[in-house]
């Protein structure tokens, strides 16, 4: 990829693909009209339980250069034990120094806390050691602020509502309300309280501390998991002034270079974004179904996120853009303060399509194309003038193709 053409850009589209014929669809972008602002796009790394990132693959991941992810969330795991924390530091250094937000995130207090005294199969925290969690929490942020990687966003437990054989800990939408009105005030305040992490963005877990006065200032993002559910919005958690972040999800377990299945990560991301999701996190970083595939090298669902996150930048809002302007076809749209705008299509045909682009922006000259597909990994593929805000641009079959403004 061409950084400077990528980077001087004023305007972006990003475009997933597949149907049976050409034919024109007309896009309309409207920049008058905002959503969600984006805080970003990530993936997990999990030193601890995987081998950690090498700096090269650390790189690879956070780095916005060509044949990189750009990503701009990092989750990470607070292990139980800090004894273990230092194995954190040298990827969340570089993730910081890079401007990565970094989230953290425990599968399970101190066994000890717990009333089945074991990290793993669920368990309940007990309340007489809820002060005890909220000092353990605020230790690994302080921790890693010691350590020039601090903390952005601080998770209150992983999915609460499952209770498998490795660490865990079981929270009922209650349990949440009588921690939060103990300890919330205790919680550093210097990082976003995330909660609950459900495992399919259960409303239940968060709608009572939502719902409660005492409460809900003290949580600033609502995030959750997309396992076994599709994204949807929330209103009640933008009604009360919290942001939505998906803080993970894989699709399928599939070698990540399968077209036919890395293809639908283009659609959930889509999905995610009309959903007024500020964040989407993918499981793990590097594993073989992840962003980088275990050898490190950069997978098929990577190519498709950095089409999303290379473009799409953290502080970006999005507008609205005719969502979907043909079968199969879906589009989102976005724009930051400088004035820079991105349009992001959804395209699940499988043949190439004619879509006609209209902006109601005058800085928008030409669109510079990029592609992913079975062939392409954000490839270059030519230039597009506007003419009275119109341009024509033709989309491969099942692809992920972005238009950047110069």
């Amino acid at each position: 990829m061409k950084n400077n053409k990528i980077f001087s850009g004023i305007f972006v589209l990003t475009s997933v693909l597949t149907s049976c014929s050409v034919w024109s669809s007309t896009v309309n972008v409207d920049l008058n009209k905002t959503y969600q602002a984006i805080d970003g796009f990530g993936g997990m790394n999990a030193p601890g339980w995987i081998a950690d990132l090498t700096s090269s693959q650390a790189k690879t991941a956070f780095g916005t250069g060509s044949g990189e992810l750009g990503l701009s969330i990092m989750r990470m795991r607070i292990d139980p034990d800090s004894n273990n924390w230092s194995k954190q530091v040298p990827i969340a250094q570089y993730a910081a120094s890079k401007h990565v937000k970094l989230l953290a995130t425990p599968w399970t207090p101190p066994a000890y806390m717990k009333d089945n005294n074991s990290l793993k199969n669920g368990g309940k925290l007990k309340s007489n050691h809820y002060h005890g969690y909220t000092q353990h929490l605020n230790k690994f942020v302080s921790y890693m602020k010691s350590k020039n990687a601090a903390i952005y966003a601080l998770s209150i437990q992983n999915e609460p509502d499952w209770q498998p054989d490795y660490e865990s800990c079981e929270w009922s939408g209650s349990d949440f309300v009588n921690y939060l009105k103990a300890e919330g005030k205790n919680l550093d305040n210097s990082v976003k309280i995330v909660a609950p992490e459900s495992l399919n963005f259960n409303h239940k877990l968060s709608d009572p501390f939502l719902n409660n006065s005492q409460t809900a200032k003290y949580v600033d993002i609502v995030g959750g998991h997309l396992y076994g559910k599709e994204a949807f919005d929330y209103p009640l958690a933008r009604q009360k002034g919290k942001k939505l972040w998906m803080t993970e999800h894989f699709t399928t377990n599939d070698d990540a270079n399968n077209w036919s299945k890395a293809l639908s990560v283009g659609t959930e991301l889509h999905k995610s974004m009309v959903s007024n999701y500020s964040g989407y996190i993918w499981w793990y970083i590097r594993r073989s179904y992840g962003l980088l595939t275990d050898n490190g090298k950069v997978s098929k669902r990577g190519y498709i996120m950095s089409q999303y996150s290379k473009f799409i930048r953290p502080g970006f809002e999005r507008v609205s853009a005719t969502e979907k302007p043909a079968s199969g076809v879906y589009v989102t749209a976005y724009k930051n303060n400088s004035g820079k705008v991105v349009v992001v299509a959804v395209n699940t045909t499988s043949s190439q399509q004619k879509l006609d682009f209209k902006l109601n922006h005058d800085s928008v000259k030409s669109l510079v194309k990029y592609s992913t597909s079975e062939k392409l990994n954000v490839g270059y593929g030519g230039t597009y003038k506007l003419n009275s805000h119109k341009t024509t641009a033709y989309v491969d079959p099942k692809s992920v193709t972005t238009f950047v403004s110069e």
